[in-house]
């Protein structure tokens, strides 16, 4: 299975226990903080070239939608995303990752949120990070980002080529 793919079903997952969340009366926030599986959170920087573009990130982000900090920008070809509100997040550990040394219960990050593209507010983005050890160039990053009209600004994915994403214990 590829990332993309795994992105795709693990968002799909999210989005049908959300709907019977809902449906049932109980917020994210109420079963574990904010829909994390696992509490922690990940840190994180650096740059992947994903079809010939160079995308930059840095990024503390909690597993705990309602913990602070809760930071993320996306740098490419002078365009600038900055994250205003995180609203969802997954901490889990795929087992085909070995993040090594230190110990955390989760390797993989997932989430989305609101922010601003180049200055304008109401932008949405969709995050994946993985922790697959030092010095990080196996660590993954996959994003999605969408301007306030809802059109697509950029999707790219790819292995660090320089930096590294490392996951924390609470």
């Amino acid at each position: 299975m590829t990332y993309s793919s795994c992105f795709k079903n693990r968002m799909k997952i999210a989005g049908f226990m959300t709907i019977a969340l809902v449906a049932a009366g109980t917020t994210l926030a109420s079963i574990g903080g904010g829909g994390g599986s696992v509490p922690g959170r990940m840190t994180g920087g650096g740059s992947i070239i994903s079809n010939g573009l160079r995308v930059t990130h840095g990024f503390t982000l909690n597993c705990d939608v309602t913990k602070s900090p809760q930071n993320l920008q996306v740098n490419w070809n002078r365009n600038r995303f900055h994250l205003e509100q995180l609203n969802t997040a997954s901490c889990s550990n795929d087992p085909s990752i070995n993040a090594e040394q230190p110990a955390a219960p989760f390797n993989t990050f997932t989430g989305s949120g609101v922010g601003r593209f180049n200055g304008v507010s109401g932008a949405t983005i969709d995050v994946v990070f993985t922790d697959a050890g030092e010095p990080g160039l196996n660590d993954l990053a996959v994003y999605t980002i969408r301007d306030a009209d809802g059109n697509l600004i950029l999707t790219a994915s790819g292995n660090l080529n320089k930096g590294n994403q490392q996951a924390h214990n609470p």
